[in-house]
Order: C-alpha cells, then structure tokens, then sequence
C-alpha cells in the first residue's frame, strides 16, 4: 500500500525558512544534511505517523549553474519565496516499488542519496529522481527498510511549542483519476484534496495537540508553467 511520506518546501535559506516556519506553526525541526551531488541542505520537521516536512534550499553556490541543473533549477523555483516543491511517497516493500518503477519504465535507484550531520550515508531504493517526478507534480516513490530509522522518528532541536500528531491532508492540483494511474492504485487511498488547478503540491494540514495547522505555500510547478 503506498502511503504520503514526506513534503518539500524550497526556501531561500534553510536555517531562515525552517526558523519562520517553527514561528508561524510552533513545529519543531532538525538539520536533516547535505545532498552533495546536487548542492541543496534540508531541515525536517517531523509530523508524526511517519510523515515530515523537509524544508529545503541550496546551499553550495559552486554547484550552480554549470555542475548542478538541480540546484539551477531549484533556486530558480524559490527566486520569489517559499515554494512547495513536490512531495514524495512511500511503499509498503520492495517489491512494490519495483512493481511502480516497472510501470513508469524507470529504474530504482540505490545510490547514496545525502549524508546526515553526523557523517551517515542516506539512500533509500526510490523511482524516479525526485526532481522529475516534482516537475510534473506527481510525487515520486521511495522504500523505508526500517521505519524506526526513518527522518520522522528523529528528535527536533530547540523550542517545539506545538506537538504534531500526524499529517491529516495535502491539496494537490491535477485531477483524482490521473494521480490513480501515476500511483498504481486509487487516488483515494491517500489524504489527498484536488483543487481543480494545476498539478502539483498547494499546501499540506497537521494535525497537533493545539488542532488542526494548514501550511499553505505557492507550487512551484504552477510557478514554473506560468513564468514569462
């Protein structure tokens, strides 16, 4: 069964978009690394039930323009403000994502993927690249192993005035029967609202012990198609 797993909200700086971010919904977060193929560094946010927010930005200028078209490209996302980026999903095994890679004609990759702070290499099976999933707003697929290891299971550094209690709906644009056929099952099987707009990734709801937090974002695909 392939579940929502985490969200990723592009900011300009990470430390400032993760600070705003804690100030605005009182959710705490941690540095979660450095991916260091394609220059970005992300803070997550966990949002309980095996769900996160990972806040997002690059932060190696080397790599942009000439050795990173993903870090190009994303900064050139963000260039206005925080932008919701896309959104990724989770299997419930292998065998599952190998069946969703099979179906998108697509290979799972197993490479290392970032390294966390301590100096840890992080790369769970996943398909597609996210970046080319994230461009045509539909998320893109990943396998967790091991779920107590996964970045929602973390502890937040500093202050966390809000306690999540798990994710409770993202608006997405496109239509219900097109995400079905990009997921390989029901679209309603997940907490998904279609707004009727473009695809991609609009805001995203939590609930916490203080109630239900909607953190609405501009999506960047929209964004993209409708730049000049």
């Amino acid at each position: 069964m392939i579940e929502i797993d985490h969200i990723c909200l592009g900011v300009k700086n990470v430390y400032e978009g993760a600070h705003r971010l804690r100030a605005e919904t009182g959710l705490g977060n941690y540095d979660g690394g450095w991916f260091p193929m394609s220059g970005l560094a992300n803070r997550i946010v966990p949002l309980g039930d095996h769900t996160y927010i990972e806040v997002e930005a690059v932060v190696d200028a080397h790599m942009i323009p000439d050795r990173s078209s993903t870090a190009a490209w994303f900064n050139d996302q963000v260039k206005d403000g925080d932008v919701y980026i896309g959104w990724c999903a989770r299997t419930g095994s292998l065998a599952e994502l190998e069946a969703a890679a099979k179906r998108l004609n697509v290979e799972v990759m197993t490479t290392m993927l970032k390294r966390t702070p301590d100096g840890t290499e992080v790369g769970a099976p996943r398909a597609p690249a996210a970046v080319t999933a994230w461009k045509a707003g539909v998320p893109n697929f990943f396998f967790f192993p091991d779920l107590n290891q996964h970045g929602s299971q973390k502890r937040v550094t500093g202050p966390c005035p809000t306690i999540p209690r798990g994710l409770s709906w993202i608006e997405v644009g496109g239509t219900a029967e097109e995400m079905s056929d990009w997921l390989g099952q029901r679209s309603d099987t997940l907490a998904l609202r279609f707004n009727g707009d473009a695809p991609g990734l609009y805001a995203v709801a939590v609930k916490t012990d203080a109630g239900e937090i909607v953190i609405r974002r501009p999506n960047a695909v929209k964004l993209a198609r409708t730049a000049p």
